[in-house]
């Protein structure tokens, strides 16, 4: 399937990426145990090789839910397990998304979740109330398994500049954010305490000898 834009959605389409806005808060961002140093959750690797939803294969992108955490006195912990209510929606969306693939990676699983700064200039929010025909072709986009119809319309408001796109979870129950690393620049996606969490990856193991 492949992208169609009419008139009508077009305009609409240029007229919400004209009214981009900033964006700053701190959201959740998960990856599978093997990703989980701290500098490879905000690389952007894994989609310039392989692409995702809204973002065309090389295109260096960050995900991550969004759920901004507002007790910033109590921070959950950085390294933990994804949670048991999430797990199942993810991993039905990635068998969908994946087409003739029956089975799931289980490389992907256990996965770590990270509390990510996010801040970037030009802002496209997609969970708003859309105009009609916009809002047609982004429930298109969120339909059905693989990603081609959402990359062609990223591709349109990546080239005018946005730096990051917020749309609802195939899965339902939460929103995504997708930043954009080329348009947004250094500094757009940051993992928090990455500090601690580096000195815990160095600290040596306690345990007795054999277990």
């Amino acid at each position: 399937m492949s992208l169609t834009l009419g008139r009508a959605a077009r305009k609409q389409l240029t007229e919400s990426i004209a009214g981009a806005t900033s964006l700053h808060g701190d959201f959740f961002r998960s990856v599978a145990f093997r990703y989980f140093h701290p500098d490879d959750v905000v690389s952007g690797e894994g989609t310039r090789l392989h692409g995702g939803r809204f973002v065309p294969p090389g295109v260096r992108a960050v995900y991550a839910t969004l759920e901004e955490w507002t007790d910033r006195a109590h921070p959950p912990p950085l390294l933990n397990s994804v949670s048991p209510e999430t797990a199942p929606h993810e991993v039905a969306s990635r068998k969908s998304a994946s087409g003739s693939r029956s089975q799931i990676n289980f490389g992907d699983y256990p996965r770590m979740t990270y509390v990510v700064s996010v801040a970037t200039r030009r802002n496209l929010d997609l969970t708003v109330a859309l105009p009609t025909e916009l809002a047609n072709v982004v429930r298109m986009c969120l339909r059905g398994s693989g990603y081609s119809v959402s990359q062609e319309l990223a591709a349109i408001w990546i080239s005018a500049g946005v730096d990051s796109v917020i749309f609802p979870s195939a899965t339902g129950g939460c929103r995504t954010i997708a930043v954009y690393l080329e348009n947004a620049g250094a500094g757009s996606v940051v993992v928090r305490n990455r500090a601690e969490v580096l000195a815990a990856l160095r600290r040596p193991r306690v345990g007795k000898r054999g277990q």
